[in-house]
Formats: structure tokens, C-alpha cells, sequence
């Protein structure tokens, strides 16, 4: 009988550890940092304050992310989001796939890119459904980070400027605000300009200093936001060179290792909530920015069929340089390409009728 009352004290001794350790676990607190590439009066940086805050209260303050603007205040910018996220100096980031080209040409070519994904919703379904995503994370995870989509602007706005633009050939030997990789080898290959991948906080003093002749900034909302308006009077729409753009998450891999199980659904729920609302919000918004477009006088011009061929042949002979010289964005390319000629084939029959 002894034997058996030992080993039942020893049992009640393991469970109440083991409940003490479960307690510990439940108290114990997160502290992460968040650095978006976004200026603070953008739409996904309102809807970031609502992520980092719904994540707070899911967790019952177990999990706190401190949210950095792209603005004075930020702990890093641009492209070196990736590697503070990658070294661990932040816990996440939010920026463009493209921006990380630096690290791998392959990122250039995540985004959609020139007579890519033409919808945003083909993107959408390529990487939520598709494997967009696995191919991504098998892209970031060598460098310890793990890759989520963000959000979708879907087509970008334009291009901002100070004298009118009516043609490619009024870019040639102008200074552009674009971002790096595809879109800006696009640009310059059809258009004979200078691409130049300035972050937000330095468009508006570059562009009024002469040093740059016209800006590229996301959508059509985004573009609002910036508040370039009253210096750029006129702006050449659309975006050629990124249709169905895409912003990205980065989360460094062990500290989301370190989550505890519930806290790790609660931020994967979170993104995701955080993905639907702020591409619903934010082209909502890009609805009304083009009325205030309007509204405030832009001379708002478009690409002829002249200049949209030219765009074509440009970006043909980009996406081949990319495919010949890297196997990785070969075979993304590759394969985004198989899934749009899926796409389009589904939507030949149960595509729009009331314009055919």
C-alpha cells in the first residue's frame, strides 16, 4: 500500500507542475515589433493600429505588437525590412515582395508584374488557394523568416508629375519614383527613363527639388494619401507596370516558434482578418480618391495602343532576362502562368456577359 500511496503522490506532484507550467505558459507575455513600409495616414496602416490591437485583445494582452510607420520614426525602411525581421532586430515586417529583391531576384517577380495577373482577385486565389504561398516561404524561410500575404491594391494608381506625361517617349531621360525590381526594369526598358526607388518619406521633398520628375505610389488612394496633389498637376494612368499588386507580411521564424500554439492561430486569424478588410477598405477608398482626383483639377491622362505594345515587348524581354538567369523565378514565373491560363479559361464561360 505504501508503493502505491508513493506513486500516487508522486502523480499528483507531476500534475500540479505540469498545471504550473500550463499557468506559467498561459501568463507569459510576448512583446513584438511591427515596421511597415507605410506612411501613417495610409489606409493599411489605420488597418495595422486595428490588427496590432485585435491581436492584443484575443490574447488578453499576451501577445503586444508595437506598430513603426514608414515615416521619422521608423526602426528601419525599404528593403532592409527583410533583414531586421531576418536577424530578428523586429519580429515582423510589412512592405512589397519586390522590395526584397536584394535578397533574391525571385522576389521581384512575386508581385504581379507587367500583362500578369490582370485582377486582383486572380492573385488573391493563387496565393490563398493556390501555392503562391508555399512558394513564397520556400523563397524566405532559408533566410529565418516566414512569408504571409498582406493585402491586395490590386492596380496600382499611375504615375504623378509636375508637367504633363501623354506618352512614353515624354519619359525618356526622366527621373522616376518607382519601386525596385520588375516594375522599375519594365519602366526603364520601355520608356528610356531613370528609375529611382525612393521610400515615402522622401518622395514630396524629392519631387519639389527637381530631383524627381514624376512618382509612382500604389493605388489610387494611396497616391491621394501622399498629398502630392497641389505640387503634381497631372498623372498617366494606369499602372502598367503592376496590375494586380501585392503587400506582404515577414515574421521572424523563431519568435513565431516561441509562440505558444494559441497565440501562433491567434496571429494566422489575425492576418487574415487583416487581409480581407483592408482590401475591401482600401479599394473602396481608391473609388473615392479618384473622384477627389478629379475634383481638385488632375489632368488625368491614359496609355495609347501604341505605347501599351511597346510596354508589351519591354516586358517580355524582362520576364525572359529573369527566366534565363535564375531557376527559381523561372519556374514562379512559370507557374503563375499556368494558373492564369487556368483562370482565364474558367472565366471565358463565367466571365462578364453585359458588355459582349
Amino acid at each position: 500500500m505504501s508503493i502505491v500511496k508513493g506513486l500516487m503522490t508522486l502523480l499528483c506532484l507531476a500534475l500540479l507542475t505540469l498545471q504550473g507550467c500550463q499557468q506559467e505558459e498561459q501568463k507569459q507575455i510576448f512583446n513584438w515589433r511591427l515596421q511597415s513600409h507605410a506612411v501613417e495616414q495610409a489606409n493599411d496602416f489605420i488597418e495595422l493600429k486595428k490588427f496590432t490591437e485585435n491581436v492584443r485583445i484575443m490574447s488578453s494582452g499576451r501577445l503586444n505588437i508595437t506598430l513603426y510607420s514608414g515615416g521619422k520614426d521608423a526602426l528601419v525602411i525599404g528593403p532592409n525590412i527583410f533583414s531586421a525581421v531576418s536577424e530578428g532586430t523586429i519580429e515582423m515586417g510589412n512592405g512589397w515582395p519586390n522590395w526584397w529583391s536584394g535578397q533574391h531576384p525571385a522576389w521581384a517577380v512575386m508581385n504581379a508584374g507587367p500583362f500578369d495577373f490582370m485582377n486582383l482577385d486572380a492573385s488573391m486565389l493563387f496565393f490563398l488557394g493556390a501555392e503562391g504561398t508555399q512558394l513564397a516561404n520556400d523563397l524566405s524561410k532559408p533566410a529565418g523568416v516566414l512569408w504571409r500575404p498582406a493585402w491586395w491594391p490590386g492596380m496600382e494608381f499611375g504615375l504623378l508629375s509636375r508637367t504633363p506625361i501623354h506618352s512614353l517617349s515624354d519619359l525618356k531621360g526622366k527621373k522616376v519614383r518607382i519601386g525596385p525590381g520588375l516594375p522599375s526594369e519594365v519602366l526603364a526598358a520601355a520608356s528610356g527613363a531613370y528609375a529611382i526607388p525612393t521610400v515615402p518619406s522622401e518622395i514630396r521633398p524629392a519631387l519639389l527639388s527637381g530631383a524627381l520628375d514624376a512618382v509612382e505610389w500604389t493605388t489610387t488612394s494611396g497616391a491621394w494619401d501622399l498629398g502630392l496633389q497641389d505640387i503634381s498637376r497631372y498623372a498617366i494612368v494606369p499602372a502598367i507596370w503592376q496590375p494586380s499588386v501585392l503587400s506582404d507580411f515577414l515574421i521572424n521564424d523563431k519568435a513565431y516558434t516561441a509562440l505558444p500554439e494559441d497565440l501562433k492561430l491567434i496571429l494566422e486569424t489575425a492576418i487574415k482578418a487583416y487581409t480581407l478588410t483592408t482590401t475591401i477598405s482600401s479599394k473602396m477608398k481608391d473609388f473615392e480618391a479618384l473622384d477627389k482626383f478629379k475634383a481638385e483639377g488632375i489632368t488625368l491622362n491614359t496609355w495609347s495602343d501604341e505605347d501599351l505594345a511597346k510596354w508589351k515587348l519591354a516586358s517580355d524581354e524582362v520576364y525572359k532576362k529573369y527566366k534565363e538567369e535564375n531557376e527559381f523565378s523561372r519556374d514562379f514565373i512559370e507557374r503563375k502562368q499556368l494558373f492564369k491560363a487556368k483562370y482565364q479559361n474558367y472565366y471565358l464561360l463565367f466571365g462578364p456577359y453585359d458588355e459582349q
